[in-house]
């Protein structure tokens, strides 16, 4: 066997070591750091309460969105519990993630989660709802107050005047809650009609079921409408009105739900104000993925509502 000498064998050795970094300077060659990967971008959300059909679509939407983008989504549902929703947000802080969603549970009481966020110097981005700190990174979201006109100015075109009607609200002094009444009296819907009452059923479909049920016995045939701040709120309504035969009480709310388009569709359901769910959880986290990043984002992004009548329900039934 022939043998290396000392000199052929550091040479060999130099020549393996140069091959071998050549090699993997090529291999790395355009490759992303860790710092700017995707992949290693973390962003935490905040979601008001989940069992509400409309905020679940937002958050399948925002799901889908981070996949597609590569980054790692922390999802948390406070349940409709504003202390749950500052706590989940401090955890997330403590976790380390680069960029916060939050979809308010409250106006003035989620406001703290903005203050933690700019404490710790993480980007916050609000979703679908208005908060009282408005020092946030960035929003996205309808205004509230539009769809509220909307809904107010339909029913107010199709029932005469003086119209007996009751109202049911989302949970009090929520975002839509608030901005849909505000939409209600400024187009002056309250002294318009007859209002027999207004409740809030927490936008459950079920409270919103129990109520009418109340109403409708309450007030006999003089009841001639009930106004919801929501579709789930408006399908619990509808499903009572059904149960008594009542088949002439006008309903309608906000949202654009599935079985409210189908309800508009078979003629059951009156309005549904359609709030794109999808473009709101997708651009939430697009804006969320841009300021973990530290490039330039909009203060505020805003998604219009869109009328759906029996007109032109196939449209958005597609």
């Amino acid at each position: 066997m022939r043998k290396f000498t000392s000199k052929k064998f550091l040479t060999a050795f130099l020549s393996i070591i140069v091959t071998g970094a050549f090699i993997t300077g090529c291999s790395s060659n355009g490759a992303t750091s860790d710092e700017t990967s995707p992949n290693s971008i973390k962003i935490g959300v905040s979601m008001k309460d989940n069992s509400d059909e409309f905020v679940k679509r937002i958050s399948n939407a925002m799901s889908s969105k981070a996949k597609e983008l590569g980054v790692k989504l922390m999802m948390n549902d406070a349940g409709g519990d504003v202390n749950r929703q500052i706590s989940d947000v401090e955890t997330m802080i403590a976790q380390g993630v680069n960029a916060l969603i939050v979809n308010p549970q409250d106006i003035e009481g989620s406001s703290p989660t903005v203050k933690m966020a700019n404490e710790a110097n993480i980007p916050i981005i609000i979703v679908n709802g208005d908060i009282a700190d408005e020092n946030y990174t960035g929003f996205v979201g309808s205004t509230d107050q539009e769809s509220g006109e909307i809904l107010g100015k339909w029913f107010m075109e199709n029932l005469p005047k003086g119209a007996n009607v009751c109202i049911l609200e989302g949970p009090i002094g929520q975002s839509g809650q608030v901005g849909r009444m505000k939409g209600f009296k400024e187009i002056g819907m309250l002294e318009y009609f007859n209002v027999l009452d207004i409740q809030t059923a927490n936008w459950k479909r079920d409270q919103a079921m129990t109520q009418a049920e109340d109403w409708i016995t309450k007030f006999n045939n003089k009841l001639d409408a009930i106004i919801c701040e929501n579709d789930d709120m408006g399908m619990g309504a509808l499903s009572a009105a059904k149960a008594s035969g009542r088949d002439d009480i006008v309903i309608g709310g906000v949202d654009g739900i599935d079985d409210a388009l189908e309800a508009v569709k078979d003629g059951s359901y009156g309005i549904s104000v359609v709030q794109d769910a999808v473009g709101q959880g997708e651009a939430a986290v697009e804006v969320a993925f841009k300021a973990a990043k530290g490039e330039q984002i909009e203060y505020d992004t805003r998604i219009p509502f869109q009328i759906c009548t029996i007109e032109n329900v196939d449209e958005y039934l597609k």
